[in-house]
C-alpha cells in the first residue's frame, strides 16, 4: 500500500537476477519463474490491510539469488514478513532498533552476509531482500503492511504500482472494501490498462462493499502477441469515497475500541487571507524558479474572490509585492501575475526576515480590520535552502517565528528539493499549527506546489474539538483540530473504559464562517458492534490496530517539537506500542535471520527512516542504499551462498518522475526511492438533478442519481447566440442564455421570464425587472432585497450571487471575474415539471444510463435510451462551488448529439425572451 494525502500504493516485486548485465531478459534470466503474485488489499471503514504473496522458482540447474523488491508507503507500517523454501519458513522479527541494528554490524563483523533495508524517497520507501536458492527449487515470499487510509480531496486512492518485469502465470490482485457509511463512487483507472487488459478487471459495488479483481492472463500481459515481455507497468489506481451527511459523523465500536471519522459537507466556505513567501535566492536558478514563477501564475487563478493574498520575494533582501494584504480581485490577481514573471533568482537567503514580513502583513491587516473576523489567515513559505543572511541561528529563527506568530497565524513551509533542511522546516510548521511538505526538483513540480495549495484552499471549520466523557473513554488519540479542511477528514480513536456502557456520548464544538458549530450524539454500543462484525474483512481488532497505528503516528510527529525530556517519554511509549503491534517504525527493525551453508547466517534488518532523516548515498534527492555483502573473500560481482560461477545482478535502467539512468556496473544490487504526486484529482460533489454552467470548461453538467457520473456536453455556436435553456409550460418560466463573444456558454446575459408577468434580464453590468407597470435596473453592488410580490423575488445573498425566486423556484445567478467577466447558472431541475423542455429543461423528467466500457481520459461507451454513445471520462472543474471541486463527467462531444432531444438549432433563439 502507498498512502501519500489519500494515496495508497502496493509496489509490486521485481526479479533481478540474470547472467548478464544486458537490459534485455536473457535465457539464463529465465530460469527464475516469478510463477505466482498476489496482491490481497482488504479496506475496513478506511483500515488496509495489505498481505503480498510472491512464488518464485528456480529452473536452473545451479543456484540462484532472486530478489523480492517491492515499494511502500511512507506511512504504512510492515506488520509482518516471511521466506519459505525447502519446507522451512523464516519469520521476521519486530525488534527495538538499536537491537536489530547491533545483530546487523556484529553479522558483518563475523563476515557472514547481511543486508539492510533502509531507503526513502518521494513517494515511496523499499523493502527488498535477497535469498539464494537452490537448483530446481522454490521459494515464496510473504509480506503483510498496514496503513489508515488518508482523504484528500474528496477521495481515497488505492494506487497498486504493477511491474513484475516478467511475464506472470498466476498474477492476481483482490481489493476488497468495506465501508458502514456506504460507498459514494468507486472508479478504476490505469494508464498501462489497455482494452484488453480492462476485460480482466471485474468490479462489483453494493451499497456498502466493493470488490475489484484483476487477474490478467498470460497472452494479456504481452506487449505483443509473440512477445515475452509484459506491459503491465504502470499504476493500477482504485479512487472511492463515502456517503456523507452534515451531522456528527461516523462513530464505529469494536471489541472496546472507537473511531470517529468526522468530515461534514455542504458548510460554507471561510474566507482565507494567504501571504506567499517565495525564496528567490541564487539557489533557486533554473527550473526551480521557472516552475516557481509556473506553479504561482496557476495558484494565482485559483484563488478565490473572496479571500485576500500578499506576495513576499526574498533573497538577502525583503521584496514584498504591495505592503499590505488585497483582495483576489481580477485586477490584483492580475497585476499579482505581472510581478511573479518578475521573478529572478539571485542573492543569499534571509528566511527569517521574510517569514517575520509576511507575519507583519496579516497582524497589520487583522489589526486594522482589513480581513473578516471569521476568516483563516496563513503564510506559506517556500524555500531550497538553509539561511545564509540576517538570523541564520536554526532555533533563533524558529523562536522568532513563533513569538512573532503567536497562535493567531499559520505557517506552512515548502522545502524546495534536498537541500534544503528539512527537519529545520518541519519543527518551525508544527510549532505553528502547520506542515511541512518536500517539493521535489522534477518535471511536475510546479504541480506539487499547486496540488499543495488546493489542499489548504478552502477552510470550512476552524478550532474543532471532538469532545468525550473522560469516565467513558481513554487514551483518546488527537482530538482538536486548527481547520477543518473541504476534501480532507478528522479521525480520532480511543479505548472505552467503561465496560457497563450503553451509549457513548460525543459533543463537537468549531466555529464555522457563520457562527459556532456545536453538535451532540450519544452512539448506541450494542448496535455500533454488530456492524462491525458485518465487515470483518480484515480481523475482529481492526479498530485496535487503527488506534494503535495512529497514536504511533501522532507521538511521533509530537516529538520534532517536544523538549528533550518529553522526546524521550513520547519515544519510549510509542516504541512499547510499536512491538506490542509487531509494527516496523521509525523507532523498530524487522530482522529476518536465515540459515546458510557452513553454518553461517544470512541477516537481514528492515528499517523505516523518516523524512528529515540523512541518506549517505542521496544522489539528487534520490536515497541509494546498497545491499551490503561485506566478505572480503568473495570476488565485487560474485555473490555469497551461490553454487557455480559468480551471479551478478543487472543494473537495471530505474525509472523515476525525474531520473532516466544506469548505474554503476560494480555494485551487486541497488535499493532506489522513487517519486511521487502529493494530491490525486478530487472527488466529484453529486447533487440530485442540479444543473451547474461551467465557464471555463464550457460544458453542461446534468448530474444523474444513483450514478457516479454526471452527463456533460458543450455546444459550439456562434458569437452572442441565444439559447434557450429551459422552457416550463406548467409554471410558465422560460430561461434563455446569450454566449459570450466567442461563442462558448460563458454566458453575458440571462433572461428569466415568468406568465408574461414578470420579466428579469441578467447581464454582466446590471439586472433589470420587467413588470406589465414598469421596469426598474439596479447594479451588482445591490446589497438589499430589490423586489417582493405575492410568489416572487429577487435578492442579492452574496456580492455576487442573485437569487430570483417564481412561484417556489430557486434560479441563481453567479457573476464570476476570472476569467471573464461572464455569468454562471444554477437551477434545481426537479423542481420544474417533466414536461418543460430546452438544452436543459429536457432532463427535468430525469435521465439514466448504463456503463458498457469505462477509462479515465479515454473513450468509454455507455447506453443511453436504448443506444450506445460513445464518451470520454473526465474531471470538470465546479465553479459553482466556491473550493472549485471536480464532477466526474461521461463527456458527449458533437453539440450533444445522442444526449438532447433533435439538433442544436432547435434550441437557437432570436430574442433573449423568445419562447412560449
Amino acid at each position: 500500500m502507498k498512502l501519500i494525502f489519500g494515496i495508497l500504493l502496493v509496489g509490486l516485486w521485481t526479479l533481478k537476477a540474470s547472467e548478464s548485465a544486458r537490459p534485455r531478459r536473457s535465457v539464463k534470466e529465465a530460469d527464475l519463474d516469478i510463477y505466482s503474485f498476489n496482491v490481497d488489499c482488504k479496506v475496513t471503514s478506511r483500515y488496509a490491510h495489505t498481505v503480498m504473496v510472491s512464488r518464485v522458482a528456480n529452473r536452473a540447474n545451479v543456484s540462484k539469488e532472486v530478489t523480492f523488491d517491492v515499494e511502500l508507503p511512507k506511512s504504512a507500517f510492515i506488520s509482518n514478513f516471511s521466506m519459505t523454501m525447502e519446507g522451512k519458513t523464516y519469520v521476521g522479527v519486530v525488534k527495538k532498533k538499536e537491537e536489530a541494528k547491533q545483530q546487523y554490524d556484529q553479522a558483518v563483523a563475523r563476515g557472514e552476509s547481511a543486508g539492510l533495508v533502509r531507503v526513502s524517497g518521494r513517494k515511496m520507501e523499499e523493502f527488498k531482500v535477497s535469498v539464494a536458492i537452490a537448483a530446481h527449487s522454490k521459494v515464496t515470499f510473504e509480506l503483510t503492511y498496514e496503513e489508515l487510509l488518508k482523504r484528500n480531496l474528496g477521495n481515497y486512492d488505492i494506487v497498486i504500482k504493477v511491474s513484475p518485469q516478467q511475464l506472470v502465470k498466476n498474477f492476481k490482485i483482490d481489493v476488497d472494501v468495506s465501508e458502514s457509511q456506504g460507498i459514494s463512487f468507486l472508479d478504476v483507472q490505469g494508464k498501462f490498462l489497455t482494452q484488453e487488459l480492462k476485460n480482466a478487471i471485474q468490479k462489483t459495488v453494493t451499497e456498502d462493499k466493493a470488490h475489484i479483481s484483476f487477474a490478467p492472463t498470460i497472452d494479456q500481459q504481452r506487449k505483443c502477441p509473440e512477445c515475452q515481455e509484459s506491459i503491465l507497468d504502470g499504476e493500477f489506481i482504485i479512487k472511492y469515497d463515502v456517503k456523507r451527511e452534515m451531522s456528527i459523523g461516523n462513530i464505529q465500536i469494536v471489541n472496546g475500541y472507537f473511531v470517529h471519522y468526522f468530515a461534514p459537507v455542504h458548510m460554507p466556505r471561510i474566507p482565507k487571507n494567504v501571504v506567499f513567501v517565495i525564496d528567490r535566492s541564487g539557489s533557486m536558478y533554473g527550473k526551480k524558479i521557472q516552475q516557481t514563477r509556473e506553479a504561482l501564475l496557476k495558484i494565482l487563478q485559483d484563488v478565490n474572490e473572496e479571500d485576500s493574498f500578499g506576495l513576499i520575494t526574498f533573497d538577502h533582501s525583503i521584496t514584498p509585492w504591495k505592503n499590505k494584504l488585497v483582495k483576489a480581485t481580477p485586477t490584483m490577481i492580475a497585476e499579482a501575475k505581472e510581478f511573479v514573471n518578475t521573478i529572478r533568482d539571485s542573492g543569499a537567503t534571509d528566511i527569517n526576515g521574510a517569514v517575520l514580513e509576511g507575519v507583519k502583513i496579516l497582524r497589520i491587516a487583522k489589526e486594522e480590520r482589513q480581513v473578516p473576523e471569521r476568516s483563516v489567515s496563513i503564510i506559506i513559505l517556500l524555500t531550497d535552502g538553509d539561511p545564509t543572511t540576517g538570523v541564520t541561528n536554526l532555533e533563533q529563527i524558529q523562536s522568532n517565528v513563533k513569538t512573532a506568530i503567536k497562535e493567531q497565524f499559520t505557517l506552512y513551509c515548502l522545502g524546495f528539493g534536498f537541500d534544503v533542511n528539512y527537519n529545520f522546516l518541519e519543527k518551525m510548521a508544527l510549532e505553528n499549527g502547520g506542515v511541512a511538505r518536500r517539493i521535489y526538483e522534477d518535471s511536475d513540480s510546479a504541480l506539487q506546489l499547486q496540488d499543495f495549495y488546493e489542499e489548504v484552499a478552502s477552510p470550512l471549520l476552524m478550532d474543532v474539538e471532538l469532545q468525550y466523557l473522560n469516565n467513558e473513554v481513554s487514551s483518546v488519540t488527537q482530538s482538536r483540530f486548527k481547520f477543518f479542511y473541504n476534501g480532507s477528514e478528522i479521525v480520532v480513536a480511543g479505548q472505552i473504559t467503561d465496560n457497563d456502557l450503553d451509549f457513548l456520548t460525543t459533543d463537537i464544538k468549531a466555529e464555522s464562517v457563520e457562527s459556532a458549530l456545536i453538535l451532540t450524539t450519544k452512539s448506541p454500543i450494542a448496535n455500533k458492534d454488530k456492524i462491525s462484525e458485518k465487515q470483518q474483512y480484515i480481523f475482529g481488532d481492526y479498530i485496535e490496530r487503527l488506534w494503535a497505528y495512529l497514536t504511533i503516528q501522532q507521538k511521533l510527529s509530537k516529538t520534532v517539537t517536544a523538549s528533550e525530556e518529553d522526546k524521550k517519554k513520547l519515544q519510549e511509549e510509542a516504541l512499547k506500542l510499536s512491538l506490542s503491534y509487531n509494527f516496523v517504525t521509525p523507532l523498530t527493525s524487522m530482522v529476518v535471520t536465515k540459515p546458510e551453508d557452513e553454518g553461517r547466517n544470512q541477516s537481514m534488518v528492515a528499517d523505516k527512516p523518516q523524512e528529515g532523516e540523512a541518506h549517505e548515498d542521496d544522489i539528487d534527492g534520490n536515497a541509494y542504499q546498497y545491499f551490503s555483502r561485506s566478505s572480503a573473500r568473495h570476488h565485487p560481482m560474485a555473490l555469497p551462498g551461490l553454487s557455480g560461477p559468480p551471479v551478478s545482478i543487472p543494473r537495471p535502467t530505474f525509472r523515476t518522475a525525474k531520473y532516466l539512468r544506469r548505474l554503476p556496473e560494480t555494485a551487486p544490487t541497488l535499493t532506489i526511492a522513487t517519486v511521487h504526486l502529493l494530491t490525486m484529482p478530487p472527488a466529484p460533489t453529486f447533487i440530485t438533478r442540479h444543473v451547474n454552467i461551467y465557464p471555463q470548461d464550457p460544458k453542461f453538467i446534468i448530474p444523474v442519481p444513483s450514478r457516479m457520473h454526471s452527463l456533460c456536453f458543450d455546444v459550439s455556436v456562434s458569437a452572442g447566440t441565444i439559447l434557450q435553456l429551459i422552457h416550463d409550460p406548467d409554471s410558465g418560466i422560460t430561461i434563455n442564455g446569450k454566449t459570450d463573444d466567442a461563442g462558448k456558454i460563458m454566458f453575458q446575459a440571462f433572461s428569466i421570464k415568468y406568465k408574461d408577468q414578470y420579466k428579469v434580464t441578467v447581464g454582466l453590468e446590471n439586472i433589470t425587472l420587467h413588470t406589465v407597470e414598469d421596469s426598474s435596473d439596479q447594479n451588482w453592488s445591490w446589497k438589499s432585497v430589490q423586489h417582493s410580490a405575492d410568489k416572487i423575488s429577487l435578492s442579492l445573498v452574496k456580492k455576487n450571487v442573485m437569487k430570483i425566486i417564481f412561484d417556489n423556484k430557486v434560479i441563481k445567478i453567479m457573476l464570476l471575474k476570472s476569467p471573464g467577466p461572464f455569468l454562471w447558472l444554477n437551477v434545481q431541475l426537479g423542481n420544474f415539471s417533466s414536461s418543460s423542455s430546452g438544452l436543459l429543461g429536457q432532463f427535468a423528467k430525469g435521465v439514466s444510463y448504463e456503463e458498457k466500457m469505462v477509462s479515465l481520459n479515454n473513450p468509454s461507451r455507455i447506453e443511453l435510451q436504448g443506444h450506445d454513445l460513445d464518451v470520454i471520462s473526465k474531471l470538470e472543474t465546479d465553479y459553482g462551488n466556491s473550493s472549485k471541486i471536480k464532477v466526474r463527467c461521461f463527456v458527449v462531444d458533437s453539440n450533444g448529439d445522442g444526449l438532447i432531444d433533435g439538433p442544436l438549432s432547435r434550441y437557437i433563439m432570436t430574442d433573449l425572451f423568445e419562447g412560449s
